[in-house]
């Protein structure tokens, strides 16, 4: 009785001229920025543009990929570069940098300007069973900033190819430098805890860098850096644990363009 009760609505709507509609639960969006970048000539003569992309949406990004257009000073364009981020899976509202580098030394000197476009891929959450601990910092003989600590595998299998990357932040927010590095060893089993290393390889950027944020990841696990570490802290636990099953959706674009100060 109330099926023929609900087919005849239907047959009076659509003879009356109403619109039915059948409205699906709203899905997660995946959406990113790029965030806080500077620009940087090294002592070869490359130009880096360091940034940041921050996940502003309410699912997990994966395959994030930055193409930087490059630009003389009369609009020509000089060249277009490609990167990943560092991490490869990331968190809703979590950071990852990246380090944009022209390897053409003649190129790298022309260019005065650049734009930037960030694509990614919505995915499902990725385990995070990583954890940074027993951060320090110093100065070398050279005067370049050395960040070492461990990381320590929360998950029941080992973490494979083990990579820390750390994001260095000068005092106006700016990304400064970017670094990364394996443990050693980098395979880190199931409750061990593993050592690294890296360095900001230049006084001068030594100088600007007034805080940092460390993450890790490998193929089967990742951390969130919640918070930066100042350049007085030494000791900082971070965890956080999530489990679920991977998933893709298409690719996104968002683009942006700077003039490039040397």
């Amino acid at each position: 009785m109330r099926k023929k009760i609900a087919f005849s609505l239907i047959i009076f709507l659509v003879i009356a001229g109403a619109t039915v509609r059948f409205v699906e639960p709203a899905s997660a969006a995946a959406t990113g920025v790029i965030q806080n970048e500077s620009v940087w000539i090294d002592s070869i003569g490359r130009l880096h543009i360091f940034g940041e992309v921050r996940n502003t949406g309410d699912s997990w990004l994966r395959f994030i990929g930055v193409t930087g257009t490059l630009y003389d000073s009369g609009g020509t364009v000089v060249d277009v570069i490609f990167t990943f981020t560092e991490l490869g899976y990331l968190a809703p509202n979590m950071i990852t940098p990246f380090d944009l580098v022209e390897l053409d030394l003649a190129k790298s000197s022309r260019v005065q300007r650049y734009s930037l476009v960030l694509e990614y891929s919505g995915t499902s959450a990725f385990p995070v069973k990583l954890k940074i601990v027993n951060v320090g910092n110093s100065t070398n003989s050279l005067g370049w900033l050395e960040v070492a600590g461990e990381v320590e595998n929360d998950g029941d299998s080992t973490s494979n190819e083990t990579k820390v990357i750390g994001t260095f932040y000068d005092n106006a927010g700016k990304v400064v430098y970017v670094a990364s590095t394996l443990t050693s060893p980098s395979k880190i089993p199931s409750g061990a805890k593993y050592g690294f290393k890296m360095i900001v390889t230049d006084e001068g950027l030594t100088r600007k860098v007034t805080r940092y944020s460390i993450a890790a990841e490998s193929e089967e696990y990742t951390s969130v850096p919640e918070l930066s570490w100042s350049l007085a802290l030494f000791i900082v636990t971070l965890s956080l644990m999530i489990f679920a099953i991977r998933k893709c959706t298409p690719l996104k674009q968002a683009i942006s363009t700077r003039s490039l100060v040397h």
